[in-house]
């Protein structure tokens, strides 16, 4: 369901990567990358385990902003993320959204994004810019 938008306004949602979610997404992205998807690979990393795909993470921040607030009806404008850290299989991540500017004449929204694992460590950071649908802009 669409909230009003203001500053401050902020969702969020929880996810847990499985193997399965990486390979289908390999699939689909085409990024083959043997550390997200051989043991062997991820073993030998500096990571020493296989790693989630960093896009595969950062689509939580299209999910919440696509679904949830603004909601249906957004178009996504543009995104900058940073990777702070890694993602490992089945670590529970929380992505975040929040309002910080809204550009009411044309309905143009900016968030922060973040996202921590399980223990509270960021590992991803950045900004997303959308419009909105306008019944959402004061």
């Amino acid at each position: 369901m669409s909230q009003p938008l203001v500053v401050g306004a902020r969702a969020s949602i929880k996810k847990a990567f499985t193997s399965a979610d990486v390979e289908k997404f390999a699939q689909v992205s085409l990024d083959t990358n043997p550390i997200h998807l051989d043991e062997a690979a991820g073993a030998a990393s500096i990571f020493k385990q296989r790693v989630v795909h960093g896009a595969l993470v950062s689509s939580l921040f299209s999910a919440i902003l696509g679904c949830d607030l603004p909601g249906e009806g957004t178009i996504f404008m543009g995104q900058t993320v940073q990777f702070k850290a890694p993602v490992f299989l089945d670590d529970e991540i929380t992505a975040s959204v929040e309002v910080t500017e809204i550009r009411a004449r044309r309905a143009v929204v900016t968030f922060k994004l973040e996202a921590v694992n399980s223990e509270g460590k960021v590992v991803i950071a950045g900004e997303a810019t959308v419009m909105a649908p306008k019944h959402l802009i004061a």
